[in-house]
């Protein structure tokens, strides 16, 4: 019964913890209007020009803003084919606004 009860307090205190939430959105970019480009549209632009062609979002709601500064992760997808021809086509698992 011991073991029980001490087992009980330690998972409440456990679950009261409170910490900051992790952000997984570990790059930087800037969103981009390339919609002069045949089959091209709002693109990502890492740093040293990487060009990311976001093709799905993990998180819906969120919408994309020419010159909008952004920290995102993503996921390559590489069975995936584009008309662009520029860029690599991508699902963005995290996204968020930066100023």
């Amino acid at each position: 019964m011991k073991t029980v009860s001490l087992c009980a307090v330690l998972f409440i205190f456990a679950a009261c913890k409170t910490s900051p939430p992790v952000s997984s959105c570990r790059y930087a970019g800037v969103v981009k209007d390339l919609s002069g480009i045949d089959g091209c549209g709002l693109m990502i632009e890492m740093k040293g020009g990487v060009l990311l062609q976001p093709a799905e979002f993990a998180v819906p709601g969120f919408t994309l803003r020419a010159g909008q500064a952004v920290r995102f992760d993503f996921m390559e997808l590489k069975d995936r084919a584009s008309t662009c021809m520029s860029g690599r086509i991508v699902r963005i698992e995290c996204i968020e606004e930066t100023k």
